[in-house]
């Protein structure tokens, strides 16, 4: 689907930054205008600093279901519950399935 160019921006900067940017565009074999649109559509790099953020934020949460887990174990073991209910097997190996996943994920980064 080509839709047709209609609108037109004009943007300020320096003539280092138009430099910069032709330089860029020039590189990928692309006009300046492709280029920016090409730039526009793509969600933007997380940095370093956001990635470990987010994995100290998953570490934070998971730590936190665990802690869920004891006190669930803890109030089975006071109420000497013979067999576990199926509703919560299912939700621990729902937790245990996201847990997983997440370890995987951050492994690989």
């Amino acid at each position: 689907m080509n839709d047709a160019k209609t609108e037109i921006l004009r943007v300020r900067m320096t003539p280092m930054e138009k430099a910069a940017l032709s330089r860029q565009a020039n590189d990928q074999h692309k006009t300046m205008s492709e280029y920016i649109r090409s730039i526009a559509k793509c969600p933007p790099e997380v940095t370093r600093d956001e990635f470990d953020g987010s994995i100290l934020q998953m570490i934070y949460e998971i730590n936190k279901i665990g802690v869920n887990i004891n006190q669930i174990a803890k109030k089975y073991n006071e109420h000497n519950y013979v067999e576990p209910r199926a509703d919560l097997l299912e939700k621990l190996d729902e937790v245990y399935g996201m847990m997983k996943s997440t370890i995987r994920l951050m492994k690989g980064a």
